[in-house]
């Protein structure tokens, strides 16, 4: 189950961070087709909740911006338009989502999420570079 919850994030961050890590199409096609927008915004939420320490009231709050932004991504993940495309309306979206989370964060919260951003980022490229070999 652990393992199963780690890829989970590991996905929905390889989702944010699409437009500088290339993850497998398959897998984010499985991931966006196998789980819905609230699947991943609370995957999302529990694991934000646990790695920043959020309090009640926050917890609520980035809940709220995790679904907006989830149902933003898989409108953008679904519309026929090409992939360079899809791209950037999904960065901008993830861009959207990281201006209203750090309103939301203390400082201290927000660059711990910046932190476990950035590992995840080098999770996923290990991995797919795992994988090449």
């Amino acid at each position: 189950m652990k393992s199963t919850k780690s890829t989970s994030v590991l996905l929905v961050f390889a989702i944010v961070a699409m437009g500088t890590i290339a993850y497998s199409q398959e897998k984010l096609n499985e991931f966006m087709t196998e789980t819905t927008p609230e699947e991943r915004a609370q995957m999302q939420t529990d694991y934000m909740k646990e790695t920043l320490s959020l309090r009640e009231d926050q917890e609520a709050k980035v809940h709220g911006v995790n679904v907006k932004y989830a149902e933003k991504m898989q409108e953008a993940y679904e519309a026929p338009t090409k992939k360079q495309q899809k791209v950037q309306t999904m960065k901008r979206i993830n861009s959207e989502k990281e201006a209203e989370l750090k309103l939301l964060l203390s400082a201290d919260q927000y660059a711990t999420y910046e932190k476990n951003k950035e590992a995840m980022k080098e999770k996923i490229k290990a991995r797919i570079k795992e994988k090449g070999k």
